[in-house]
């Protein structure tokens, strides 16, 4: 029997409330979506991306975390590299994890894609800091 979408989106959600904790250091940054769509949208990320993706089995979710950190490095997206190295902190991921995962990437898709990922990490790292020295 086929898995209905409300359990794909409760998985998907279960996934994103590890990542992305409420009341954690530091919120992922919230994205902003046209109300005509955002609800649709809304359903169709968490059960595809949190539920499907993020939810198979054969991989952990650090292990998922630092390849997603990767790709969105390589693809130029700080954005979401933002939200996924606040989501990577969450899982457990070492700063160091986090860097070795972007430097990595500088061989494969250049410098300049890696010195915007360290950047990106850098700033929330220091958001980190900042949020536990209050």
């Amino acid at each position: 029997m086929a898995e209905g979408d409300d359990e794909r989106v409760a998985r998907g959600l279960a996934t994103a409330l590890e990542l992305f904790k409420p009341g954690s250091a530091v919120s992922p940054p919230r994205f902003e979506y046209p109300k005509e769509i955002a609800e649709d949208w809304g359903r169709l990320s968490m059960s595809t991306v949190m539920g499907d993706v993020w939810g198979r089995p054969g991989l952990e979710k650090k292990q998922r975390a630092l390849i997603t950190i990767a790709l969105l490095t390589a693809l130029d997206k700080p954005e979401q590299l933002r939200a996924y190295v606040t989501g990577g902190l969450n899982l457990g991921l070492s700063r160091e994890e986090i860097c070795e995962a972007i430097v990595h990437v500088s061989v494969y898709a250049g410098f300049p894609a890696t010195i915007q990922g360290l950047g990106v990490a850098n700033e929330v790292f220091d958001a980190f800091d900042a949020a536990s020295d209050q």
